[in-house]
């Protein structure tokens, strides 16, 4: 017998998706912000600007902890913080940055501590039935081999920094002092010397803006090696991939192991209602309240179909036609870790169907079947053809936004290009930016077309079911399987009525049937323009 759940005080105990994603990733670009802007004493001969391997190994822990915190791995995202948090009071001489990252690792251990305590909540909460499961572990997976080669990568990273070191370190023994000219500076950050014996080489100093024609610079030379007395040649970021490929190898291989653990006793049990929100992602309901969603492998088949054929789907939609009757959804038996972010083993009929992780509920998951979304839209409000819906100001100023943090981040890459996880931010703001200044519908003779972030559908009006309206938003339904996208927040409040309008203008005409098409949207390749760019600055 599954005992009851404590539903509202199991979602009550959850520390709430803001601390992280907003509270401690926005600490960190603060803490970030004030430890670059920080002064730091010039690069001379007396006092080269040595390359710190220690300090690049510490980088893996800075650009992990707002990637992990931003993707759900909260006590992991604050284990990374609070040790690069200490490894910069340690190894950084700066005491701008020190109380910066030392705050931002405090308040990371904080909401470790918060999250600890909130998921034996959560499990307490989640009633008291037991079970241990049927059969063994699965066999290791792909997860397995991927962890071993990112080993190997890493390995051989660490290698090659090795190899590359010794090279460095050898040119020096070999090389000699001279005082070189600087004769150019290049887009300004490339300086350009020239040595007595009328040899030329360029650097790319941290400071270029104290160099100007004219100055002399001492060198160390060795043949065609030349390199700046003061500022070394730095090859750490060989150890800061490499320790990055292995800390990712550690956290795929301490997932397998989390979830092979859950055959090795007994483990926490509910049993819950299980709603398909689309082929691979479940959400899981208690009673009427929903409890979370978790997204597997492969489809679990839960749903029967509802519809005898398209036709019928399509009546149903435009409102012509009551919806089937409500079928009871499938009852599956959740056993594990029992909080978001656990990993759990999902159970039909005493088989063990999948493992995943239970993540939170958001508003986007609705579920698509006999219970439908909104209410149809059945009246015309003629139009001329073509026609566009463009976003409104708010949107467009959004754009705005986004383009100039894009920008930001381009800007903020030239000087500190080892931050990546800046132009990863900055791919995602172009992407969001350009679909702000695209029509969200237009509108033609032979079909519609609907602008997502990424795809753009073209719809014929006679693969177009009907338009169903949940406040500010369309919901559209088309082609044979009845697939719906749902638009965005529409400024112009007889969108659907326009759209329904246009597709019986079409039927009467009785244009031709034609399939639905999908193709790359531009800000796809905007988006690939930007990250070039990012590689190549």
């Amino acid at each position: 017998m599954i005992g009851p759940v404590d539903v509202q005080r199991w979602q009550a105990a959850a520390v709430p998706w803001w601390v992280t994603k907003v509270g401690l990733v926005g600490g960190w670009i603060v803490a970030f912000y004030f430890a670059v802007s920080a002064n730091e004493a010039p690069c001379t001969a007396a006092e080269p600007c040595l390359p710190d391997p220690l300090f690049s190994l510490a980088v893996v822990p800075l650009l992990a902890t707002p990637l992990l915190l931003l993707f759900n791995r909260v006590l992991t995202g604050c284990a990374m913080g609070v040790l690069f948090g200490t490894l910069d009071i340690v190894l950084d001489g700066s005491a701008v940055a020190n109380l910066a990252f030392g705050l931002h690792a405090g308040a990371c251990a904080l909401v470790a501590v918060w999250t600890v305590r909130a998921r034996a909540d959560q499990h307490d909460a989640a009633g008291t039935t037991i079970v241990s499961l049927p059969d063994f572990p699965p066999p290791r997976g792909v997860l397995r081999v991927v962890a071993v080669l990112l080993v190997v990568f890493g390995f051989l990273t660490f290698v090659q920094y090795g190899l590359t070191n010794d090279a460095i370190e050898q040119h020096i023994a070999n090389a000699s002092r001279v005082d070189a000219e600087v004769v150019e500076i290049k887009n300004a950050h490339e300086v350009w010397v020239e040595l007595p014996d009328g040899q030329r080489a360029a650097f790319q100093p941290l400071a270029p803006e104290s160099y100007q024609v004219g100055d002399e610079v001492p060198v160390l030379a060795d043949g065609t090696w030349v390199r700046m007395e003061n500022e070394p040649e730095d090859v750490t970021w060989w150890l800061t991939i490499g320790g990055a490929a292995v800390f990712f190898a550690i956290m795929l291989a301490a997932r397998e192991r989390r979830r092979r653990a859950l055959w090795s006793g007994p483990v926490k049990a509910v049993r819950v209602q299980a709603r398909p929100l689309g082929p691979r992602r479940v959400l899981l309901r208690y009673g009427e309240e929903d409890i979370a969603t978790v997204t597997t492998l492969a489809d679990l088949g839960l749903e029967e179909p509802l519809y005898h054929d398209t036709e019928q789907f399509g009546r149903v939609w435009r409102g012509e036609e009551d919806p089937p009757p409500r079928l009871d959804p499938a009852e599956v038996l959740v056993a594990g870790e029992w909080h978001h972010g656990g990993q759990v083993a999902l159970l039909v009929e005493g088989e063990v169907v999948a493992t995943s992780t239970l993540n939170r509920v958001r508003p986007r998951h609705t579920v698509h079947s006999a219970h439908l979304p909104g209410v149809p839209v059945t009246a015309g409000t003629p139009v001329d053809l073509p026609h566009a819906i463009w976003p409104g100001d708010r949107r467009r100023i959004e754009g705005v936004a986004l383009l100039l943090g894009a920008a930001g981040a381009l800007i903020a890459l030239k000087y500190y290009p080892e931050l990546i996880v800046l132009g990863l931010i900055g791919v995602q703001c172009v992407l969001s930016a350009v679909t702000r200044f695209q029509p969200m519908l237009r509108l033609d003779h032979n079909s519609v077309v609907l602008y997502t972030g990424i795809f753009t559908y073209r719809v014929p009006w006679a693969q177009l079911h009907g338009v169903r309206r949940s406040g500010p938003q369309l919901m559209l339904a088309f082609g044979p399987h009845g697939d719906v996208l749902t638009t965005p927040h529409l400024p112009d409040e007889k969108a659907g009525e326009k759209l329904m309008w246009a597709r019986a203008r079409s039927l009467i005409a009785e244009h031709p049937g034609e399939r639905v098409t999908r193709k790359l949207n531009v800000s796809v390749l905007v988006g690939a323009a930007y990250a070039a760019l990012v590689l190549f600055i």
